[in-house]
């Protein structure tokens, strides 16, 4: 995600596509309170600011009672950094799972990056919400933005050091360069986002590839010969 402070109005529009993709999610969950609830939570920042929710509007939502609501959160803030960190996790799990180190990379790398843009497009009002909330919530947000942030991090390095085991010249992905490649990846997201274009991020996907591509070519033995570091 991206540590740029975003100040538009905080009015997401509910849509069938976003609503498809929470009830997905629901699903997908185990069908247990805490999870009911987080997808409660997602379902009503579709179409309400988060300012405004309130702890009875998300127990409504969940069908069950504020004191059950209690039981798995100690607020709303709770609630929400949970949803979070739901989010980014089943995210990550779309991504690895047509993700095969034994085929060629680039065509891995497309299908990466396919499907983490497809996976933000279903659910781009509520991962605009989450960007901002993330950082109005303060230091733990601040936490769990960070830790979302190093999942995605090590993913990268994972499937380049999967990658070397078939091209052992290859360098390795340092920390820093797979944080400037997620970071720089998310801004483009956010900016389409706030620009309106959330429902059509897949048409970042060449331009991202391009840019992940510049990257990792630099770890090639070939990169190295010709004096890049």
């Amino acid at each position: 995600m991206s540590e740029t402070v975003l100040t538009a109005p905080l009015m997401p529009t509910s849509t069938s596509v976003e609503r498809a993709a929470l009830d997905a999610t629901q699903a997908a969950a185990t069908p247990d309170h805490r999870s009911r609830l987080m997808t409660a939570m997602g379902t009503t920042l579709v179409r309400k600011p988060y300012a405004e929710i309130t702890i009875a509007d998300v127990v409504a939502e969940a069908r069950v009672s504020k004191r059950t609501f209690y039981e798995q959160f100690a607020s709303k803030d709770e609630c929400l950094l949970a949803l979070c960190e739901l989010l980014s996790e089943r995210t990550l799990a779309v991504m690895s799972e047509g993700f095969d180190p034994d085929k060629d990379w680039l065509s891995q790398l497309n299908w990466v990056i396919e499907a983490y843009l497809g996976n933000i497009q279903k659910q781009p009002a509520l991962i605009r919400t989450l960007c901002i909330e993330l950082l109005n919530l303060g230091a733990p947000g601040l936490a769990v933005r960070r830790a979302i942030l190093l999942r995605f991090v090590n993913f990268v390095i994972r499937q380049v050091e999967l990658s070397r085991q078939h091209e052992p010249g290859r360098l390795p992905l340092s920390h820093n360069l797979a944080m400037a490649v997620v970071g720089g990846v998310n801004e483009l997201i956010l900016e389409a986002i706030e620009q309106g274009r959330g429902d059509r991020l897949l048409e970042l996907a060449p331009e991202v590839t391009a840019f992940v591509k510049t990257v990792l070519d630099a770890l090639e033995p070939h990169a190295r010969s010709h004096g890049v570091r």
